[in-house]
């Protein structure tokens, strides 16, 4: 994370970041000047618009240039999931959501983070990660059969990325669901957190 939220800058008037921080953290990476990047977004969405303006005025100060390029949503995942396109276009930063295909670490984890979820085309580890360390704790965790200790692997995985800062975390979106008195055999499913519509009756 380039600003840490957690604490104050030493800029004038700004209340959040710490630029020397950043200013370290470019000069390790070999940018102490800062660099110039591109940010794909969905411009139709008002949400990641607005935090598309607000990471380039952010990041500005830094001295980090970052050139919006705002998609359609109807192709968004297309083109993001196409490494050839992303590299052509020279895409370094995109904002994207993730929801679980099911409730479990493999299920939220390993489309994102996987070296071989890596494909020519539909590839959903749109930063292209191919951690060594990441695909070895998911091969020790397929080949683990108590839940327990599947379950402590899938929270190193989580860690190594964060470490590694190849996803920075925005917004956790989370949905009220709202039971009508007048429905029958309500059921939530567990694997996609919402109601069984199938099987929803009225009284």
């Amino acid at each position: 994370m380039i600003f840490p939220p957690d604490q104050a800058s030493n800029e004038p008037g700004v209340t959040h970041g710490n630029l020397a921080t950043a200013r370290q953290e470019l000069a390790a990476c070999g940018q102490p000047n800062g660099f110039t990047t591109t940010l794909a977004y969905r411009a139709d969405s008002p949400q990641q618009t607005a935090a598309a303006t607000a990471g380039q005025q952010a990041l500005s100060r830094a001295g980090i240039t970052l050139a919006l390029r705002g998609y359609a949503s109807r192709t968004f995942d297309d083109l993001l999931g196409t490494p050839a396109y992303v590299h052509e276009h020279d895409l370094g930063l995109a904002i994207n959501g993730w929801a679980p295909d099911w409730p479990d670490g493999f299920g939220f984890l390993y489309f994102l983070t996987a070296g071989p979820a890596i494909r020519p085309a539909g590839t959903t580890n749109i930063e292209e990660l191919n951690d060594p360390v990441v695909n070895g704790l998911f091969t020790k965790a397929l080949a683990t059969s108590g839940a327990a200790a599947r379950n402590a692997i899938w929270s190193q995985i989580d860690r190594q990325v964060m470490s590694d800062a190849v996803i920075l975390p925005g917004v956790y979106g989370k949905a009220l669901l709202y039971r009508n008195p007048h429905l029958t055999n309500v059921y939530v499913h567990q694997y996609y957190a919402s109601y069984d519509y199938a099987n929803l009756g009225l009284k």
